[in-house]
C-alpha cells in the first residue's frame, strides 16, 4: 500500500452535543487534518464518524490523538479503530484534492473555501461601526422585517442577553444610546458602562437632595430654638445696676445674660441639662405645642410626667438646684402625674426650669414651667422686702 494512500479512521460512540451540532461537526476535527469527514445517519450508527487522511503517517499520528479524547464518567468511553480499505478509494491520493498538505493547514479555518481563499482570518482584524443614527435604525428595521430569519436571530440575541420582550407596546420614552453618550468609535463597547455612569448620577442627585433636606430641618430647628429661648424672661437679679442691665434691649445685655446662665450651672446641673431633649423635637410632642415658660417665680409647675415617677424621684433631681426644695407630686383626681416643685427663690426657678425642661426621666420627657404663686407666699415675700 503507497503511503500516498488515503486512509480511513472511525471514531465511535461520540456524544449527542458534537452529533447534533452543526458547529461543532465542522469545526471539532479539524485540528486532526482529515480530508474528509463523514458523520454516520442511520439509527444503527449514532455516533460514528468517519475520517479521511491523505495518508498513511498523518493517520498514525490523528488515531493517538483520538485515543485521548475523554468526555468524563457521564458518556460512553470513545473508540477509534482503522477502517478497512474501500477499494473505490485505494487509489484517491491527496493529489486528487488538488490541495497541498500546507493548504490543508490553512483551509481549517479558511476565510472561504468555496472562493478559493484558503488562508486564515487576520486574528488583528477588527471592525468599526458608526454611531446608530435614526436612518440607520431605520434600515435595520427594515431588514428585520423583510428578513424572517434575521427576525428569529436578533429575538434569540435579545434572550441570551436577558433584555425584556419587545412584544408590548412601544416605550415612547426610549432613547438612542447615542442620545445618551458621548460619541465613540466602538459601537459594541460595553453598555453596562452607561448604565453605571445613569446610576451613579441618580445617587448623586439623591445624596444631594438629602443634604438640602438635612439642612433645612436643622435651620428650622435652630430658628426655633432661637424663638424659644426669645420667649424666655432674663433672670431677676438681686441689685438695682443688674436690673437695668438686664432690661437693655442691646446685643450684648443677651450675651451677658447667657454668661451668667453658665457660669452658676455645676458640672452635676449640666449632666442634667445634657440629658435634656431639644426643643426642635418637644415642639413635635402635643405636651409641647402650645408650650410657655409663664411669668417667673419661685413655683414650678411640672407635666407630662411617667406613671413610675415616684416624689422621691423629683426630691433627688431639684436637689441638685437647691437645698430648700419642696415637692408636691399629684397621684389622684384630673392633676395626676402632675407636680409642683417650690424653691426659695426665682433666681433657683428659673435655673432648674433652663436645666430640666424636656428631661427625660422613665423614658419620657417632662415639661416644665413656671407656676403660679399663692397670695399668702407673695404677700410674705413683700413683707421681707419691706423689712
Amino acid at each position: 500500500m503507497s503511503n500516498e494512500t488515503v486512509t480511513t479512521i472511525i471514531v465511535k460512540h461520540l456524544p449527542s452535543f458534537i452529533t447534533t451540532s452543526t458547529e461543532l461537526r465542522e469545526k471539532y476535527f479539524k485540528p486532526y487534518k482529515p480530508i474528509d469527514v463523514r458523520f454516520m445517519q442511520s439509527q444503527a450508527m449514532i455516533g460514528f464518524v468517519f475520517l479521511d487522511f491523505p495518508n498513511r503517517s498523518t493517520a498514525e499520528q490523528a488515531f493517538d490523538m483520538l485515543e485521548k479524547i475523554n468526555f468524563g464518567l457521564y458518556y460512553k468511553q470513545v473508540t477509534v479503530e482503522y477502517a478497512k480499505p474501500d477499494p473505490n478509494r485505494q487509489h484517491h491520493t491527496i493529489h486528487s484534492q488538488q490541495f497541498t498538505i500546507e493548504q490543508q493547514e490553512q483551509a481549517a479555518d479558511s476565510v472561504s473555501a468555496p472562493h478559493g481563499l484558503l488562508y486564515p482570518p487576520n486574528p488583528h482584524l477588527t471592525y468599526y461601526y458608526p454611531d446608530p443614527t435614526p436612518d440607520i435604525l431605520t434600515n435595520i428595521t427594515h431588514a428585520i422585517a423583510t428578513v424572517p430569519r434575521f427576525y428569529t436571530q436578533v429575538l434569540h440575541l435579545m434572550n441570551k442577553y436577558n433584555m425584556p420582550p419587545p412584544f408590548g407596546s412601544a416605550e415612547k420614552e426610549a432613547k438612542p444610546s447615542f442620545l445618551k453618550r458621548k460619541h465613540d468609535q466602538l459601537l459594541a463597547s460595553d453598555e453596562s458602562e452607561l448604565e453605571d455612569e445613569q446610576d451613579d448620577e441618580t445617587k448623586t442627585v439623591k445624596l444631594q437632595q438629602e443634604k438640602v433636606m438635612q439642612a433645612r430641618l436643622l435651620r428650622m430647628a435652630a430658628e426655633k430654638q432661637k424663638l424659644a429661648l426669645h420667649k424666655q424672661p432674663a433672670i431677676a437679679a438681686s441689685s438695682s445696676s443688674s436690673l437695668s442691665f438686664a432690661a437693655s434691649k442691646s446685643t450684648a445685655s443677651n450675651s451677658s445674660k447667657k454668661i451668667k446662665i453658665n457660669i452658676g450651672i455645676t458640672t452635676e446641673q449640666q449632666a442634667i441639662r445634657q440629658q435634656c431633649r431639644p426643643s426642635s423635637e418637644l415642639l413635635n410632642l402635643p405636651a409641647f405645642k402650645q408650650y410657655e415658660e409663664g411669668a417667673p417665680s419661685s413655683k414650678l409647675y411640672i407635666k407630662n410626667l411617667d406613671k413610675q415617677t415616684t416624689q422621691q424621684d423629683l426630691v433627688d433631681l431639684f436637689s441638685v438646684f437647691s437645698k430648700d426644695v419642696s415637692v408636691n407630686l399629684m397621684t389622684k383626681g384630673r392633676l395626676r402625674g402632675q407636680a409642683f416643685v417650690t424653691f426659695a427663690d426665682k433666681s433657683k426657678a428659673s435655673l432648674a426650669l433652663q436645666c430640666t425642661n424636656g428631661y427625660v426621666m422613665h423614658d419620657r420627657p417632662m415639661c416644665v414651667q413656671f407656676g403660679k404663686e399663692t397670695v399668702d407666699s407673695s404677700a410674705t415675700k413683700a413683707t421681707e422686702e419691706a423689712a
